[in-house]
């Protein structure tokens, strides 16, 4: 969401009219006056309107990180949410957290109103949303008291791959991938799909990191940046609602399609550009394994290799747009059937990860726009040079296992240097 960001000075009055309308639908039900204390105090929720699990049910659970600059946009998408409510099957969840009122509050989202299960706007209240116990507490709550029999988890908030997710200005804090995969390792189900309305979170070395836990079985991320208004919450949920009974792989489609759907034009026939990916992260340890065997023998013969790569690397559609295409992510995909053309040897290693493709990224789509052709669905770490986005200590550090399982930190310190 760094685009929000970036066009903050073209909403001024949009920010206005949200800001002196945020609080105009919650409704102070019932507030548990208990200090949050996340390393030794345990946090009661009041439970309100709980579904029953009579057929096929779902929890959707957003975790919004509204602590910095995208502070107004927060309101907007809860009352997308409330524009469509919680249902017989489908209980609506969203723990937010703002930059510009102390407190913390979990609403249970119904139908044109909210609930407030648990906080205040007060300083009590004050969560650390870039503390993984926060994100793991309310996790456990929500499934505690709202059990189903599929789970959804948004983070919300801004987004930068590996460097992480969920930057809380109060506390000046934010999750590492490493602090993600730890929460989620403390949560009693699977989450079904796990969605980033976030910035370049579509990123192989994320998405393995947290496959790692096996708690997630589908990840749903944008190669590039998210537009303004993230996702279209109203639209994602009403084809829930309607269909409980849909299969995870037909419901993570759904949010792609409706999410790029919902960019496609603006009322000036503009359309902004947008990229949504759903990715199997069962199967994401397969490509990390043909990764690896790819990098071998990249790194054992690298000055046959370096300018094929290099040059690869150049060709590749390269994430994020702005800059003038100077970012640190490219697409994978589009990065080995650029080496393919340039190294017919490679075959052998390449053509298992293109083979596995189908299986790995189940939906991709994006607007019309300047990566519209060549985006595959899923971005690797792979920066222009030495002085453009290359941090090699801290992209170890924050993805260790990829790093080193893969050989892709020695291969790029090689190609880099």
């Amino acid at each position: 969401m760094w685009e929000k960001f970036i066009n903050n000075a073209t909403d001024t009055n949009i920010l206005i009219r949200v800001c002196a309308s945020m609080y105009k639908y919650i409704k102070l039900i019932s507030i548990i006056a208990v200090a949050l204390m996340l390393s030794s105090s345990i946090i009661t929720i009041q439970v309100v309107s709980a579904n029953s699990n009579n057929g096929n049910t779902w929890t959707f659970m957003v975790y919004i990180v509204a602590d910095n600059n995208l502070d107004p946009y927060a309101e907007l998408d809860l009352r997308e949410m409330e524009s469509v409510g919680s249902t017989s099957s489908v209980n609506i969840v969203a723990l937010v957290d703002l930059l510009n009122v102390n407190g913390s509050v979990l609403y249970y989202i119904g139908k044109g109103s909210r609930s407030i299960i648990w906080g205040n706007w007060s300083s009590e209240y004050e969560l650390n949303m870039g503390d993984p116990e926060a994100l793991a507490w309310f996790v456990n709550e929500t499934v505690r008291n709202y059990p189903a029999d599929h789970y959804v988890l948004v983070l919300w908030d801004h987004g930068d791959g590996w460097n992480g997710f969920g930057w809380d200005d109060t506390n000046n804090d934010h999750l590492t991938i490493e602090e993600i995969k730890e929460a989620l390792s403390n949560i009693p189900v699977k989450i079904d799909i796990l969605g980033f309305d976030a910035c370049l979170m579509s990123n192989l070395e994320v998405i393995y990191t947290l496959s790692l836990t096996s708690k997630v079985e589908v990840v749903i991320a944008s190669e590039e940046f998210i537009p303004n208004y993230g996702w279209p919450y109203d639209k994602i949920l009403e084809k829930l609602v309607e269909n409980p009974d849909i299969s995870i792989p037909d419901f993570a489609k759904v949010i792609v399609e409706e999410y790029v759907k919902s960019y496609s034009r603006d009322s000036q026939g503009f359309a902004p550009y947008a990229t949504l990916s759903a990715v199997d992260a069962s199967v994401v340890g397969v490509t990390v394994s043909q990764l690896k065997n790819l990098t071998s023998i990249l790194i054992k013969d690298i000055n046959k290799y370096k300018s094929s790569v290099k040059a690869s690397s150049e060709d590749a559609e390269r994430f994020w747009f702005g800059m003038w295409r100077q970012g640190p992510y490219i697409d994978l995909k589009d990065f080995l059937l650029n080496l393919l053309t340039l190294e017919k040897n490679l075959k052998p290693y390449i053509e298992p990860i293109l083979s596995n493709w189908d299986n790995l990224v189940i939906a991709c789509n994006s607007t019309r726009g300047p990566h519209a052709d060549t985006t595959y669905g899923l971005t690797i770490y792979f920066p222009r040079n030495r002085n453009q986005f290359y941090y090699p200590e801290p992209y170890y550090s924050s993805v260790p296992e990829f790093a080193n399982e893969t050989g892709w930190y020695q291969l790029l310190n090689l190609i880099l240097k």
